[in-house]
């Protein structure tokens, strides 16, 4: 028995090990008042540093059906015309035009973010830190999905969509 819960813990912690250097691109939206979790699994994500570890460029490009959010039919639904129309518009990009280091570790980089053949400028926070062998970049922000038509005007489901993004890149 004791092999057995030995066994366990060492898969779990072997587990959330590496689990710790995977990059996500997850979002948050209420729908009927219900938090509607899902994530992208297919999408890059680049940055450029200069001598000095400043971030000085970054861009993120995203497949928009490797959408996930649990539930395959609401996937489904989802990558249809009225919300992401994924046939006519494969990938969501963002493209930085500037970048201002607030301090050591937080940037404001502001970029184009391009959702569904909608183009709008976005501000958002990114922090950057550093381990022994990757840059981790961190972004929370919130994006209004009307201002790229994603969804209609659907009453029922919330305007505000919260996106969190952590992105390993080796040093």
């Amino acid at each position: 028995m004791f092999r057995y819960y030995f066994s366990l813990l060492f898969i779990t912690a072997f587990s959330f090990c590496f689990s710790q250097n995977t990059s996500t691109i997850e979002f948050k939206i209420k729908n009927l008042g219900v938090n509607v979790d899902g994530y992208f699994n297919s999408f890059s994500v680049t940055t450029k540093f200069n001598n000095q570890a400043i971030l000085e460029k970054l861009s993120g490009k995203i497949k928009v059906a490797s959408l996930k959010t649990g539930i395959e039919s609401r996937d489904k639904h989802l990558l249809e015309d009225d919300y992401f129309n994924s046939n006519k518009y494969a990938f969501i990009l963002f493209e930085s035009t500037s970048i201002r280091k607030e301090s050591e570790t937080v940037y404001k980089v502001k970029g184009n973010l391009t959702i569904k053949g909608k183009t709008k400028q976005i501000t958002i926070p990114v922090a950057v830190s550093k381990t022994s062998k990757n840059h981790v970049i961190t972004s929370e922000f919130e994006i209004n999905r009307r201002d790229f038509d994603v969804g209609g005007g659907s009453f029922i489901m919330s305007k505000t969509v919260k996106i969190n993004v952590v992105q390993y890149q080796k040093l």
